[in-house]
């Protein structure tokens, strides 16, 4: 998946979190901060996205993600992971 389409995908995933409209979102942007997500916010996007991408994403690898940025970044390198990776 492109990278924009990604952060597409995580706008639309914003939006249905927090029933506020963005019309678009900067790489820089902070999740928390510039989003207005909160901790269980964060929780929700995050489980949404893994089942929207069909990933698992591990607690330990959001630490130092707190940019729209670092999280497409992450995205990225979780869809590249070979398949059977994601199964173990």
């Amino acid at each position: 998946m492109e990278r924009n389409e990604l952060s597409n995908m995580l706008l639309e995933l914003v939006e249905e979190e927090t029933g506020e409209t963005f019309t678009e979102i900067a790489e820089d942007t902070e999740l928390r901060s510039g989003l207005r997500l909160d901790s269980l916010d964060m929780v929700s996007l995050i489980l949404k996205t893994e089942i929207r991408l069909d990933i698992k994403i591990e607690s330990s690898e959001l630490n130092g993600v707190s940019t729209v940025g670092q999280m497409l970044d992450l995205l990225q390198r979780k869809l590249a992971e070979p398949a059977d990776r994601l199964a173990a």
